[in-house]
Parts: C-alpha cells; structure tokens; sequence
C-alpha cells in the first residue's frame, strides 16, 4: 500500500513539474507574441544560440532587421532594437535599465563580480568611479611613451621578417595576429607593467589568442541562457574543456593573481600603472586581479579588430581613402606638423585620419553583440510594449549603418561623410549633421551611456597613433583579395588569416 502511495505521489509530482514547465514555456511564447519575428524565435532559445554558434550572428541580425523592421523578438524573452534614437533612450544614463544576465560571462566562473559583470546600477557606478582614474590615463605614467614603444616594436618586426622586397620573394605577414600582438603588449605593460613580449617574441606568448579562439564562441552561445554558466563549474564539464586552449588563459590568471598580490600588504609594491591606480581608489584584492585579467582580454581583442578592420576597409573598401590618407600623413610630416612618433594631440588635428577612425569604426564595430538591457517594468520601445524583464538589445549593424542618420550610403566605407559639407546648407546645419552621426556611431563605445566603455581614452590614442606610423613607412596590399580573411562573428569578431604584402616606401 505504502509502495503504491509513493508511485502515485511520485506520478502526480511528475504530471505537476510537467505541467508547469509546459505552462511555463506556453507563457513564455506569449509575452513576446505581438511583437513579430521569426517563428521558431518566439518559442525557444535555441534558435539564438544557433546563430550564435553560426559565426555570423550580427549579419544575421541585420538581415532580420531589414525582414521585420525596427524591433523583432529572437528569443521568448528577447527583442532586438535597430533604432538608433530608441537605442540611445534606452541606453541613457539615468534611464530604468540594467544589464541582463548575459554579462554573467564576464565574471570569469568566480565568485566576485567585475565591471563587465554588475548588473546593479548603483553597484556598477561605485566600482566605475575607483576605476576610472586608471582607464583614463590620469594616474599612469608615460601611457604615451609605452604605446609609442610597443608600436615601435612592430615596427621593427615587420622591418625584420616581413619586408617584400619589390620584385623580390613574398613575406606574407598576418595582419590580424599582429595586430593583436600589438594591443596585447600595450595593455600588458600599461596594466602591470609587465609586457607580454608578443611582438618582441612573434608569438602569442601567455596563449591569449587561443584563449579566446577556443572559447568566446561557447561563452557568448551559453550567455542567452545565463543558468548554464553553472554548468562550466561542474567537474564533468571542466574535463571536457580543451586543455591546451586553456594553459594560456590559466597563465594570464596565475599572472595577473600574482602582480595584484604584490600590491597589497605590510611590503606593497607601489607603481603608477593601472592597477596601482586601482589599488590607490580602493578597489579590493579580490577584483584588483580580476579586473586586471579582465582588461588585459578585453582591451585587446576590441582595439586589434578596430586596427585590422580599419585598415582591410582602406585596403579592400576605398584604395583612395587609402592613398588620401597617407597623403595627409606625407603632408604633415613635410610640414612639420608630426613629429616622430606622431603625438596624440597632433593626430587630433589630422582631419582625414580622424575620419578614417570613425568611419572604421562605424561600418566594423569591434563589438556587435547583444548587449542586453532589462527594465524592471513594463516600458515602450518603437511603439512595441515590453514586458519588465526582457531583454532589449541593440542591431550594431543596422544602428550604425543607418540611411536616416549617415545616407543612403550608408554601408560604404567612405570617410568622406565626416568631412562633407554642403554647400546648400549653411554652418549650423552642417554641424547638426556631424553631431547627429557622431552621437550614433559613438554608440560602438557606449558613449552617453553609464556603460560607456572604459577603455575609450587607451583605445583611440592607439588608433591615433597606429595608423600614421605604419603609413609613413610602408605600403600595405591583400595577398588573396579573393579571400582576404577569416571572420567568426559571435558578438565579439574573431579574425585570422588577413594576409598582406608589407613593402617598404621609397
């Protein structure tokens, strides 16, 4: 009897959990139902996971936009904005949002949380504040000098092993990998002042690059579903893990716990890096590492794809661009007007490379992701209601390739329209249009939002200062124009294989 009792209250226990997993998913269908999208989209999340596992997941969310309009659901729970104005509203500083569970990639399986990972407004901010004199440069030393000498460093590389003599044996270099060796040695030595020595060693020395070729593509897949970051943690799972993708990521841990220790205790180690100016504002030993490792990843792979996409558009996208701004830069250095290595303050003044550095950046931004933002109520974006708690992301695609906002060229790399002025128009309205595409393409940094990328400062004075001291020595042309590189989209751009000739100018 007591068998049977327990077999019936096993079976209707069963019929219970089914029937609200059932409901649960019925409910989940419908909340989103009157917003349109692809069908499978609204009923699970699987069908985002796929394009994100499909390595072209913002060309995938353009098309989309194009189909179904200015917001489109692609999940029971997610919609997708390409509404540069409702975008920017969401995004507002003051604004009811918060970041979803998917920054919950960003806290690197550990108990703490970073700036990448807090979903607390409030928290978020006092965290911002104890790092924000470090980002910024104010508190580290010769910030300028350690980005002139690293790109010295590859500078000399390329002048060791990669010159093509004209008429002379080819000397492919990867420009892609480069680049990386590049940002990685800089925001190595600006953070712990220890260089990694990439471009020293022409290698991927602490396994970064694989790093993030082994596992970004599983991370941002599992962010739709952030309940499944536990899994990473079971020991089944862990076993599971390519361990040869990982002996470099665990260096740079061990690497980046060892440099924080140092820095606390009765026999601190004081430097004016960034993360001594962590230290000084108070940040915590428990996020004084994880901070570190977190920069050291992230400050690199977004600046790498902004260099190596910026150039691939001037070789491939507008060779006069490209001959247009190494004229600039020939110009400047006949009159005088850049020294060497070119000063950041004089790259400002250089018009065209300015307009080189945000037109790459607008048609390839380096982060296309989701980037989630959840409201605790119900709120209204592009005349839609929303729920409280769905995720609303942004098209980077769509939002940055706007007709509306840069023309109905829009998709072009065309430098030009930074620089355009019609005659038609007067002053003011001239203006009014460099500021309304500025506050758009702008959104690739987050500006004018309390997420705006703490990175910005670091990030464009490398841009500034690349560009004109690669030019000024050499003429770069694609190997295969065919087959210029490999690309896996997947929120954050992974590119390989961007072949070039480097040859040395007369």
């Amino acid at each position: 009897m007591a068998a049977t009792t327990l077999a019936a209250l096993a079976l209707a226990g069963t019929c219970l959990l089914l029937t609200y997993v059932v409901l649960s998913l019925v409910a989940g269908c419908r909340r989103l139902q009157h917003i349109p999208g692809p069908a499978w989209a609204g009923r699970t999340p699987l069908w985002l996971v796929r394009r994100q596992l499909g390595g072209r997941i913002s060309r995938d969310l353009a098309a989309l936009s194009k189909e179904y309009g200015r917001i489109y659901r692609i999940a029971p729970n997610w919609v997708i904005v390409s509404d540069p104005a409702e975008v920017r509203r969401v995004w507002a500083a003051r604004g009811p949002w918060h970041r979803g569970g998917w920054y919950g990639m960003f806290k690197f399986n550990q108990p703490v949380d970073t700036i990448m990972s807090l979903t607390d407004n409030a928290a978020h901010g006092a965290l911002r504040a104890k790092l924000g004199p470090g980002y910024s440069g104010r508190d580290v030393d010769n910030l300028h000098a350690v980005v002139d000498r690293r790109i010295a460093d590859l500078v000399a590389l390329i002048e060791r092993k990669y010159l093509s003599a004209r008429g002379g044996p080819l000397r492919p270099m990867d420009l892609a990998q480069k680049a990386q060796f590049l940002t990685l040695d800089i925001i190595s030595d600006l953070a712990i002042g220890q260089c990694f020595e990439c471009l020293a060693h022409d290698a991927d020395t602490y396994g970064q690059i694989a790093f993030v070729t082994g596992s970004v593509p599983l991370m941002v897949a599992m962010a739709v579903m952030p309940r499944s970051f536990g899994l990473l943690q079971h020991p089944a799972v862990q076993a599971l893990l390519p361990r040869d993708k990982m002996a470099g990521v665990m260096r740079m841990m061990a690497l980046a716990q060892a440099k924080a220790a140092e820095r606390f205790g009765p026999s601190k180690k004081v430097a004016r890096d960034m993360l001594g100016s962590f230290v000084a504002h108070g940040v915590s030993p428990a996020s004084a590492w994880l901070e570190t490792f977190g920069q050291i990843g992230a400050g690199s792979d977004t600046t790498a794809t902004a260099i190596r996409m910026t150039l691939f558009l001037l070789l491939a996208g507008s060779p006069a661009s490209y001959a247009a701004l190494q004229r600039e830069i020939d110009e400047s250095v006949r009159d005088g007007r850049v020294s060497s290595p070119i000063t950041d303050d004089e790259a400002r003044q250089l018009p065209y490379l300015q307009a080189v550095i945000k037109e790459g950046l607008r048609v390839w931004p380096p982060v296309a992701g989701l980037m989630p933002k959840v409201c605790d109520t119900e709120q209204v974006v592009c005349g839609k209601r929303i729920p409280a708690g769905t995720n609303v992301c942004w098209d980077a695609i769509s939002v940055l390739h706007d007709k509306d906002v840069f023309g109905d060229d829009a998709h072009c790399f065309r430098p030009e329209r930074w620089l355009d002025d019609d005659d038609d128009d007067d002053d003011d309205d001239d203006a009014d249009r460099r500021r309304a595409m500025e506050q758009v393409q702008m959104l690739c940094f987050g500006t004018s939002s309390r997420w705006e990328c703490l990175g910005k400062t670091i990030a464009l004075i490398e841009l500034n200062k690349v560009f004109v001291e690669l030019l000024r020595r050499f003429d770069f042309s694609l190997v295969d124009p065919l087959n210029p590189f490999t690309t896996y989209d997947a929120s954050l751009s992974i590119q390989s294989d961007l072949w070039v000739r480097v040859q040395a100018r007369t």
